[in-house]
């Protein structure tokens, strides 16, 4: 389990008194921008103000110029261009973009999206073997998403006498497919700064460079929503360009041009005044990528390229039944997932890899990213089907998987992905071994950091208020590489701990010094309960804002705790006495109850003022007697 340690990185005053004056910004705003290494002044105009005129030339892409003048050649010679994409939202929105722009363009257009279960990710071979008998034709073909790695595949297609263009952000193997053209900025000799762009964002470049041809109006915008949607979505850092790509397409899809997008949020439920990064990486890419995962993703690409209000409705309405189907799934999974990781201690070893027989593939990828946040380890999910593996992977900060995969690839007959995410195939007699190497390899990298959390910054409450928080959210949109400033509160008073909620999953309460007092909310945190009340010396949260009547007020979002090395609660002896007495009198040698029950019942009986907290802090220094606190239910054995 994560070993609760703070850890903070530190700046010279005067580093960051340069960037306050300059930007007239907080300290607590400047200490964030360097612990995301933006630094120079020309850094931080660019990520205070991301426009496109700080966006990185084409010029910079290897084979990019190449690859849109054998577009150009294709659609004047009246060929037919087939676009080959992945199946979750960056495959999709990557599909959407060449689609519309090549359709506007008066191209033969088409595309081929391949079904997860029975293809699986990249070129399938069931796709190649279609191109060699001849039922699938075409003069061009576009992979978006998908293809670095399919170099035999690759071959096999352009000895058809084809062409290949290659748009993909995963990581190079030593052998590139022998293409026509491969734009791919993590090519060892391409120049481009910007190695961190999705196929979305990778699409959106190659079209806007290619529309420089062809000069179609009113097109780009609508370009740029798909290319906001897949950067998101895929989960790639948010700095440089796909900021510009995120908050700019942000600025569009709030007023979408784009049907299917409108009817996606429409049925979706948003009721948000503005979208956010969170209602594109929470919301709409969940139902977009259910339709890849429990169905066929077909249905998502037509919700994006349909004209036509009443078949938008239609397939926003479907999206929205597969998501719930999906979610279905994946409780069901996560849940004997999370029995299998406690029954073995998985969540001792340095990556969890567990695996379960015929799984549902299209999520095994959700319930690993679950996994991670739920233990903060990299987690392998493998679902087993007549001897063969297929799994997904999610890693944390530190441990990069897909080099981790490649240390132990000598038991794997597939896999692909980037440095938080992986995709796997593999024998289920292998899978033991697998976990043995990569476990090893893990642990020999691993440092101190680890195991680790970490803040942006130590500040007292009465920093607090809602200039800092407007001052904050000038850094939207946030996610990975760019994710929401985390803050430390060290040494403050606790009250008013309580659980909420329907299903009594979240925990609220108030954090308070000299006067000011701020409440706290920890969605999902009803797990971490005993840690928050054992007094932790220090609470990680981010900041919110309630806005009721009209009045806004600062409301804080729980997300970890700074568990005490020492001990050192000073115990109220008569409180203590209440409580064992109490304990003394049951008859059962062990009590069952809900600790707020018990909180009330003593204070009641008492006429006292025992809190929670108390209990829990006189329970950790009892002698002969074990407790245990699950969520909110406590065990006491005399």
């Amino acid at each position: 389990m994560k070993t609760v340690k703070l850890k903070v990185n530190e700046y010279k005053s005067e580093e960051i008194e340069r960037i306050s004056t300059r930007f007239n910004l907080s300290k607590t705003s400047s200490i964030i921008l360097l612990n995301r290494n933006i630094k120079t002044f020309d850094d931080i105009e660019q990520f205070l103000d991301p426009d496109f005129k700080y966006f990185e030339s084409t010029e910079n892409y290897k084979d990019l110029h190449k690859g849109c003048l054998r577009v150009l050649e294709a659609i004047n010679a009246k060929d037919r261009i087939l676009i080959y994409g992945d199946y979750d939202v960056d495959g999709i929105t990557s599909i959407s973009q060449f689609v519309v722009f090549l359709r506007k363009a008066g191209a033969d257009a088409d595309y081929y999206i391949p079904e997860r279960e029975s293809e699986g990710y990249g070129i399938s071979t069931d796709f190649v073997n279609s191109v060699i008998r001849g039922d699938i034709n075409f003069d061009l073909l576009i992979t978006v998403d998908c293809g670095i790695s399919e170099a035999e595949k690759i071959a096999q297609i352009t000895k058809l006498n084809k062409d290949v263009i290659i748009v993909d952000h995963h990581e190079c193997r030593e052998e590139l497919p022998k293409a026509y053209a491969i734009i791919n900025p993590k090519q060892k000799d391409c120049p481009s700064e910007n190695k961190h762009l999705c196929a979305a964002g990778l699409s959106f470049k190659f079209l806007l460079h290619l529309n420089k041809f062809l000069k179609i109006e009113d097109i780009e915008d609508v370009l740029l929503e798909y290319a906001c949607l897949g950067t998101i979505a895929d989960i790639v850092d948010l700095i440089k360009d796909n900021r510009i790509i995120a908050y700019q397409g942000l600025k569009r899809i709030n007023n979408t041009r784009v049907l299917g997008i409108k009817k996606l949020i429409q049925v979706s439920g948003i009721k948000d005044l503005t979208i956010k990064s969170y209602h594109v990486g929470y919301i709409l890419a969940p139902r977009i990528n259910a339709s890849g995962r429990m169905d066929t993703a077909r249905k998502a690409i037509e919700l994006m390229l349909t004209r036509d209000e009443k078949e938008a409705e239609e397939l926003a309405w479907e999206l929205e039944r597969l998501n719930n189907a999906r979610k279905d799934a994946e409780n069901k999974i996560f849940k004997e997932a999370v029995e299998k990781i406690e029954s073995n201690f998985l969540y001792k070893n340095n990556v969890m890899v567990v695996c379960g027989d015929n799984w549902h593939e299209g999520v095994i990828g959700i319930v690993a990213s679950r996994l991670t946040e739920k233990y903060y380890k990299p987690c392998v999910v493998i679902s087993v089907k007549d001897g063969i593996g297929k799994g997904s992977a999610r890693s944390v900060e530190n441990v990069d998987i897909f080099e981790s995969f490649k240390a132990a690839d000598t038991y794997l007959e597939k896999y692909g992905g980037h440095k938080l995410a992986a995709g796997l195939t593999i024998l289920e007699k292998n899978i033991n071994s697998f976990a043995n190497e990569l476990n090893n390899y893990v642990g020999s990298i691993a440092g101190e950091e680890y195991n680790q959390i970490r803040a942006d910054a130590i500040l007292d409450i009465h920093d607090i208020d809602l200039k800092l928080y407007d001052e904050i959210n000038r850094f939207e949109p946030f996610g990975s590489g760019n994710q929401k400033p985390l803050l430390a509160l060290q040494n403050i008073a606790l009250k008013n701990i309580r659980v909420v909620g329907l299903e009594g999953k979240h925990i609220s309460f108030i954090l308070s010094k000299g006067g000011q007092n701020i409440p706290v909310i920890g969605f999902n945190k009803i797990g971490m309960l005993e840690k928050v009340l054992s007094i932790p010396k220090t609470y990680i949260v981010s900041l919110s804002e309630n806005v009721y009547n009209g009045l806004r007020s600062i409301q804080l979002i729980l997300h970890d705790v700074e568990e005490r090395e020492e001990f050192d609660y000073k115990i109220d002896a008569e409180k203590l006495k209440l409580l064992e007495f109490q304990i003394n009198k049951a008859k059962s040698k062990t009590i069952k109850t809900d600790i707020f029950i018990l909180v009330e019942k003593l204070n009641k009986l008492y006429n006292t003022k025992i809190t929670a907290e108390e209990i829990i802090c006189m329970l950790k220094k009892a002698e002969g007697i074990k407790y245990a606190l699950k969520n909110n239910i406590l065990y006491i054995k005399k």
